[in-house]
């Protein structure tokens, strides 16, 4: 059964002050912009904000749609998949700020039953956003915004996608950069997933302010982000998203790093963009298995680089890769399935041994071939 969260929203929201809480309820908090005094529009955006973690947090799988109109980002809307359903919510806390509505609730959802191992985690490396409109960063000085937006991604990542083991970088990669060396660089230090993204637009638009009033503009925000798998060499996911919200230029604004910055209306725009991002990215990864290449290999068993803080455990089945190299272009290859089943025996934080349930011979098992680990 799929049901809109904005449409329980809307039209069944049940309000109980109970303080009891059984099997399935899930408490989390969500906030929102006040946008053009609208405090209507801002609390159920708050609502639908604490309910988009509830449910990550109840395993309900979600669908974001997004409704973009000229170019701008309005409105995300968030459906429950498959058999999962919001059954009942409690408003414990709502309270305002001068631009920001903050709202704790309490959830009743039934989600379907995950074929995806929750225990596992992939690795996925964070790249410093760049910031390519530096032209228009002079507006409120804001040259630093491309690694502050990272933290920000960073904190929305750990948020909406527990499933992934980020690895934040302090140097910036573009997309030009990743060639199929580099990319068998990455995966060889154990970084399959990279996420790299660009601030494209700061640019301000029409003034909005009246002449007795301090001048205040529409100001846009625009981000291109990639998600690129260094084990197939290719670009997964690219999207690009864009927002707008008004800036008052009278006075100084806060610098991007501080709080004061994140909790003006523009700041909170872009912060939403952030958590549209992050969600994007965790429906993309999730269910994914775990790949990585074989470090050592002695006799009957191999060295892994995946350990427990990925999640694995003395005996999970692994399957083993080969990887067979053209002899005149070693960034060509040819992938080939063994029908060779191993089992984690020993592990460490981030590394593991396996063997074969029948104690058989591995010579044929190459350092750099890749080991397999299901997700499902």
């Amino acid at each position: 059964m799929i049901k809109s969260l904005a449409t329980v929203l809307l039209s069944s929201l049940m309000l109980c002050w109970t303080q009891q809480v059984n099997a399935g309820w899930y408490e989390a908090t969500g906030q929102a912009p006040i946008e053009k005094g609208n405090l209507n529009a801002a609390r159920h955006a708050a609502i639908e904000d604490a309910l988009q973690r509830a449910s990550l947090f109840a395993g309900a799988r979600l669908q974001s749609e997004q409704q973009v109109i000229q170019g701008i980002l309005q409105h995300s809307q968030i459906t429950l998949s498959s058999a999962a359903e919001l059954k009942q919510v409690q408003l414990l806390s709502e309270s305002h700020s001068q631009h920001q509505v903050t709202v704790t609730l309490r959830a009743h959802i039934i989600a379907e039953a995950s074929n995806c191992r929750n225990d596992l985690r992939n690795p996925l490396h964070l790249s410093t956003i760049h910031l390519e409109a530096r032209r228009d960063a002079i507006y409120g000085q804001l040259f630093q915004l491309g690694e502050h937006s990272t933290r920000q991604l960073n904190r929305h990542l750990r948020d909406f996608a527990p499933g992934l083991l980020l690895s934040p970088e302090v140097q910036q990669l573009q997309p030009q950069q990743l060639t199929i060396e580099v990319a068998d660089a990455l995966f060889g230090q154990g970084q399959q997933f990279i996420v790299l993204a660009s601030i494209t637009d700061l640019s301000l638009g029409q003034k909005l302010s009246k002449f007795w009033q301090s001048e205040a503009f529409e100001r846009f925000f625009a981000l291109e982000l990639w998600l690129y798998d260094t084990f197939e060499r290719r670009f997964r996911f690219q999207q690009e998203y864009r927002t707008a919200s008004h800036w008052t230029e009278s006075r100084p604004s806060p610098a991007s790093h501080s709080m004061a910055f994140w909790q003006l209306p523009y700041g909170q725009k872009i912060d939403q963009v952030l958590k549209a991002a992050a969600l994007d990215i965790q429906q993309q990864l999730q269910c994914q298995p775990l790949l990585t290449q074989i470090r050592q290999v002695r006799q009957q068993q191999i060295q892994l680089g995946l350990g427990a803080v990925h999640g694995l455990k003395v005996g999970d089945k692994v399957k083993l890769i080969q990887v067979q190299r053209d002899q005149h272009d070693s960034r060509i290859r040819r992938l080939v399935h063994s029908p060779i089943e191993l089992t984690i025996t020993e592990t460490t934080a981030d590394g593991a041994w396996a063997a074969s349930a029948s104690q058989q011979l591995l010579n044929h098992i190459q350092v750099g071939d890749i080991v397999s680990l299901a997700a499902n």
